[in-house]
This record gives C-alpha cells, sequence and structure tokens, in this order.
C-alpha cells in the first residue's frame, strides 16, 4: 500500500511528542490505509484540519499536548510546560 500523500506536510507529528505513539499512528495510517485518515479526508477535500485532530477523527486530549506548548496556568498566564 502506498504511503499517504501528505505526510510531510501532515501535522500529525508536531501534536504527538511520544515518539512510540507516533510509530503506531502513522504506520496504521500515513503507511498503511491513509485513505481512512480523517485528517487526510479533510486535507484531501480543501477543508482546514482541526491541529488536535486523530486520524481516526478523535480529538486529542488537551493535557497531550506537545512539551514546550505553553500551558495557561489558573490566573490566565501562559507559561512553557
Amino acid at each position: 500500500m502506498a504511503s499517504c500523500p501528505l505526510q510531510s506536510e501532515c501535522g500529525l507529528r508536531a501534536n504527538i511528542s511520544m515518539k512510540e505513539a507516533l510509530r503506531v499512528w502513522q504506520s496504521f495510517y500515513c503507511e498503511g490505509s491513509h485513505t481512512r485518515c480523517e485528517r487526510f479526508k479533510l486535507a484531501s477535500a480543501g477543508m482546514s484540519v482541526p491541529v488536535r485532530l486523530l486520524p481516526n477523527g478523535r480529538l486529542q486530549d488537551a493535557q497531550e499536548q506537545p512539551i514546550a506548548t505553553p500551558m495557561p496556568t489558573p490566573d490566565g498566564d501562559s507559561r512553557a510546560a
């Protein structure tokens, strides 16, 4: 099966900080059945892809943000994680 033609421009890598988890997503969707990937479907249709959208169509939990992403504190300030 062919790799996803949009893999190099996909934002999935930036959203998954654990290399092992990213590898699972890439193996199943990017290098496997990319036509089943919800990110691919939206991008191919010319629609914007939500940053937190996972290939299976679910939204990534907010606490699973990439390392060094500013996290809001209770008082509203943003500080690096």
